[in-house]
């Protein structure tokens, strides 16, 4: 039966396009870039698949302008839509060569599949699915799906998003052909050499890199422009995570000397604080201060005493979460009130992966198994997100790293079926290779793990948790470190 509704508006990939297509597509855009910037060696395109591209161009990491072409021959297409992106007032255009460099991505649609515009919301992996509408007469709206992370949109705003573009902010969507698709897409940037990387070293190394001299941990970067956060919320049980990561799992000597040097800086930043003497990024509740030394503790920072003086002084018990942290480093040795309040929180949040480690800490069996059913049926099984902990709108990467930490302790099968699927989810996360798309900086963000699918800033202990979740490393051929299964 024929379809009621418009097809898809535009020309899609049919097939997956050869390597001979991508390094001429790569060609055409890189002779494109040198053409803006200096206006001189116009060359006729190349080869290039027949569909519609979408050119995309960034400076200093944000959108510059956005336009697709159906018109003229292949090859045609990409530099009309090059040259119309160029001149986007939307989004300001790139003018003349003067300015910052400028990125080019081509983007293909391809899998384009009609959906329920009430649920296509739902059905979105983000990052992955890009959304469209067709209007009757075949006019159509699309987002790509970088929209979500240039915008830190979740499914539901990539739909608001979509509905606005198109003019039907008041009437909605409904009784619209919606699709959602994935794209194939070429990253062309100035001056820059494609080079392949392993995906666990570049995490190490990353991680390395946020470690100083004098030890202190930066906080987060900004993958578009490199710009560093030093300190932010719960610094120094973040910054833990990192030296913890390095130190369980690094395989060269800087890895080593950047744990250990954070080590350092982190039990003298604890001793001070606790001795009274101003230390920046400390928290001032004594909770977050319980769970911060319980962190310190757990990455290998000698705290063991300090931690025990102070949770023996001290209302922990009010936070749960912090409660479970110090638990799950002190075992029985924890005062007992903050495993009471632990256990009372699981009938409101049952999502516990401190709980578990504690459970698993003390021996308590039975807590284990309760805690352990609660996470891995809070790990999707099925798309979008599969593997992701189904807590938030926009999955998290480190809670779901967290989950694996725990999950991986249990024996039984179905534990580590869920903590497979979410190593699965968090591995997929990681910014390597094609997932560089064209408003990330490859020298800051390469190896980099992002704290969710929507988030642009990248948190150190992000892809420390994302490092714990997936190792232990295995060295390969070339004495590469790369992630075993498990």
């Amino acid at each position: 039966m024929r379809s009621p509704f418009p097809p898809f508006a535009w020309r899609m990939l049919r097939r997956g396009w050869t390597d001979a297509e991508r390094r001429a597509v790569e060609r055409t855009v890189g002779e494109l870039l040198r053409f803006q910037r200096t206006l001189r060696g116009w060359k006729n395109p190349g080869r290039a698949p027949d569909a519609t591209p979408f050119v995309s161009l960034y400076a200093g990491g944000r959108l510059r302008g956005c336009y697709g072409s159906h018109e003229g021959l292949p090859g045609e297409r990409i530099a009309r839509a090059f040259l119309r992106a160029a001149n986007d007032g939307r989004f300001g255009g790139v003018g003349g060569g003067g300015g910052e460099p400028v990125v080019a991505q081509v983007s293909y649609v391809r899998r384009a599949v009609l959906a329920n515009p009430e649920t296509v919301a739902d059905e979105l992996e983000l990052g992955v699915h890009g959304v469209a509408v067709v209007r009757p007469g075949g006019r159509g709206t699309l987002l790509l799906p970088e929209v979500a992370r240039d915008e830190r949109a979740s499914g539901r705003d990539l739909v608001r998003r979509l509905a606005i573009k198109a003019g039907l902010a008041e009437e909605g969507l409904g009784g619209h052909a919606v699709y959602r698709f994935e794209t194939e897409r070429v990253v062309v940037r100035p001056g820059a050499v494609p080079r392949r990387v392993d995906p666990a070293a570049a995490a190490l190394d990353w991680l390395t890199g946020l470690v100083g001299r004098d030890g202190r941990v930066t906080f987060a970067v900004d993958p578009r422009t490199g710009q560093a956060t030093s300190t932010g919320a719960m610094h120094h049980a973040r910054a833990s995570v990192v030296a913890h990561a390095l130190g369980a799992h690094g395989v060269t000597s800087a890895h080593a000397a950047a744990a250990d040097r954070a080590r350092r800086r982190l039990l003298a930043d604890a001793r001070a604080a606790l001795a009274g003497s101003p230390v920046e990024a400390w928290p001032s509740d004594p909770a977050q201060v319980a769970g911060t030394l319980a962190l310190l503790l757990r990455g290998g920072v000698p705290v063991r005493d300090d931690l025990l003086a102070f949770v023996r002084t001290t209302d922990v018990a009010r936070s749960p979460w912090h409660a479970s942290q110090v638990v799950a480093v002190l075992g029985r040795d924890a005062p007992e009130p903050l495993w009471s309040a632990a256990l009372a929180d699981l009938d409101v949040h049952p999502w516990a992966p401190w709980t578990l480690l504690a459970a698993d800490a003390r021996g308590d069996l039975a807590v284990r198994d309760r805690v352990a059913r609660s996470l891995a049926a809070g790990i999707r099984d099925h798309a979008p997100h599969a593997g992701a902990g189904a807590l938030t709108e926009v999955p998290e990467v480190p809670l779901t790293a967290l989950a694996v930490e725990a999950l991986v302790r249990h024996p039984a099968p179905w534990a580590r079926a869920a903590a497979r699927r979410a190593r699965a989810f968090v591995a997929r996360a990681q910014l390597v290779g094609a997932r560089l798309y064209g408003a990330l900086d490859p020298a800051v963000a390469t190896g980099a793990f992002p704290a969710s699918l929507a988030a642009d800033s990248l948190r150190c202990d992000a892809t420390a948790h994302a490092v714990l979740a997936l190792g232990p490393l295995s060295l390969g051929r070339g004495r590469a470190a790369t992630w075993t299964r498990r």
